[in-house]
């Protein structure tokens, strides 16, 4: 990542919000192996032929560029989009694929990248989307945390700045999502 890219994305962000969709465009080519990495990591154990990370970032890509421009202010609230779309994406395709009378099971999904505590989510990919619903209606700020590190990748530090918060509230929060998100998975 170039040391200028955050203020690229700012100005093209600006450009694409004034009306310029070429802006739009070239925003996609600063930030599109950001986004395949992102991808990549909510993809990593999908099955061969399904959704792949280069097929996710498209879909956001048309998703991003069939309404008005996004109305985000810098590099971090643009991923902040980019993974609540890449959730709804995610989310959306295992539920056609759970709705196929045909097809093969879900691979499991680690909820992180770390090997200690982490939260494996298979077929029941709906399942995680309902219970992220259930906690962000009981604590709306570690649900957008779960968001943002398990579907756009963030680092605690970046999702500390972009909602304002330490970063020890963010790992935290972290904690306590994810095993009250293991605890509502494990009790269907």
């Amino acid at each position: 990542m170039q040391a200028s890219e955050p203020a690229d994305v700012t100005v093209l962000l600006a450009a694409w919000r004034g009306g310029d969709e070429q802006a739009g465009h070239e925003l996609m080519g600063v930030v599109y192996g950001q986004l395949r990495r992102l991808a990549g990591a909510c993809l990593r154990d999908e099955k061969p032929g399904t959704l792949q990370p280069t097929a996710l970032v498209n879909e956001l890509y048309l998703s991003l560029f069939s309404r008005q421009p996004v109305d985000c202010e810098d590099r971090l609230h643009f991923l902040n989009l980019a993974a609540r779309q890449m959730r709804n994406l995610v989310i959306d395709h295992a539920r056609r694929r759970k709705n196929q009378k045909r097809g093969g099971e879900f691979q499991k999904l680690a909820l992180d990248d770390a090997r200690d505590h982490a939260i494996v989510v298979d077929e029941r990919l709906p399942d995680l989307d309902e219970a992220l619903q259930r906690l962000e209606k009981m604590d709306e700020r570690a649900a957008r945390i779960v968001e943002l590190r398990f579907f756009g990748g963030l680092t605690e530090q970046e999702v500390a700045t972009l909602l304002g918060i330490s970063v020890p509230t963010v790992k935290r929060d972290w904690e306590f999502s994810r095993s009250w998100l293991l605890a509502q998975l494990n009790s269907k």
